[in-house]
């Protein structure tokens, strides 16, 4: 009798296992998780240029070039050539008469000037000292050249004159011309000073003469009474 209750305890015990393996929750599928394509390709992406910049060298840029202001590069002018003439002159000096002499009226005198060739050509003998213009004083109008006058030499040119009938300062001017007519180099000039000029007289006032009247009195008659 005492098995009985051991039985219906174990028919009670395989019954509550048979319910409960009947009431379990299945376990549900597993979902599969959507995979972004996007999402995979970026990562890719990413890995790549990851691998890249470890295995590139790194470049340290260079600064650039800074513009050093230069100097200014200094212009070099080549002198001007001078270009010489082919009949030139130049005054040397007064041999005789200096500019500026004082003469007396109808004095007789000879100017006389040195001058260089100063231009590439030889001065022939039909060259000549002429009159240009001023006080021509009775000087010749053209005086020949002595001897032909090479370049690079002097000549003394000389005129015989007389001073004219006037005073003050008297100027001629005189030049060298070459068998054309042309002149040559510059003008030569002859300054005499004739003559001091009287000082002007000066008018004084007229004295105004001044009346003396005397008073001559008549003599006082004397009269004498007879008795």
């Amino acid at each position: 009798m005492k098995k009985q209750p051991l039985y219906f305890a174990m028919i009670a015990i395989i019954a509550a296992l048979t319910l409960s393996a009947c009431g379990a929750t299945p376990t549900p599928a597993p979902t599969a998780t959507p995979v972004d394509i996007a999402a995979i390709y970026t990562q890719a992406a990413q890995t790549v240029i990851a691998q890249f910049t470890e295995q590139a060298p790194t470049i340290t840029p260079t600064p650039a070039a800074t513009d050093t202001p230069n100097a200014p590069t200094a212009t070099v002018v080549p002198p001007t050539a001078t270009v010489q003439k082919c009949e030139d002159s130049a005054f040397v000096q007064d041999v005789t008469i200096p500019d500026g002499t004082q003469l007396a009226v109808n004095q007789h005198f000879t100017k006389t000037w040195r001058v260089l060739n100063t231009g590439s050509c030889t001065w022939l003998t039909t060259f000549y000292l002429g009159f240009a213009y001023g006080e021509q004083m009775g000087g010749q109008a053209k005086v020949a050249l002595p001897a032909a006058v090479a370049a690079g030499q002097t000549v003394d040119l000389s005129v015989s004159l007389t001073v004219p009938n006037k005073t003050g300062q008297l100027t001629g001017v005189w030049a060298l011309f070459d068998d054309k007519g042309n002149t040559i180099g510059k003008n030569l000039t002859v300054v005499v000073t004739v003559g001091v000029p009287s000082p002007t007289a000066t008018i004084g006032a007229t004295a105004t003469p001044i009346l003396s009247v005397t008073n001559t009195l008549a003599p006082t008659a004397t009269f004498t009474a007879t008795p």
